[in-house]
């Protein structure tokens, strides 16, 4: 069996992150760092928007299929009533 390391903490890929960017010595400014924050914040808004969207047009399409399927199943019992008809007479 091979060794057992650390038990992983909750959230740990955020800390991760958090204490490297922490590490991080750059020359950038406090302002520009908020800029960057809060595009990303609008981008993230932007993605889940057309997630969103993506999904509701996935759902629009397997609808007016199914509604398809219906109607030609309808034009067939209805043309296969009619040629029953007209072998009647």
């Amino acid at each position: 069996m091979p060794p057992k390391g650390p038990a992983p903490k909750k959230g740990g890929a955020e800390n991760d992150a958090l204490t490297k960017a922490n590490a991080v010595d750059d020359i950038v400014d406090e302002e520009y760092k908020i800029a960057l924050r809060r595009e990303c914040r609008k981008l993230e808004g932007l993605i889940t928007s057309e997630d969103k969207l993506a999904y509701m047009y996935n759902d629009e399409r397997i609808r007016v299929s199914y509604f398809w399927m219906v109607g030609k199943k309808e034009l067939e019992d209805k043309e296969a009533e009619l040629r029953n008809k007209q072998r009647e007479f």
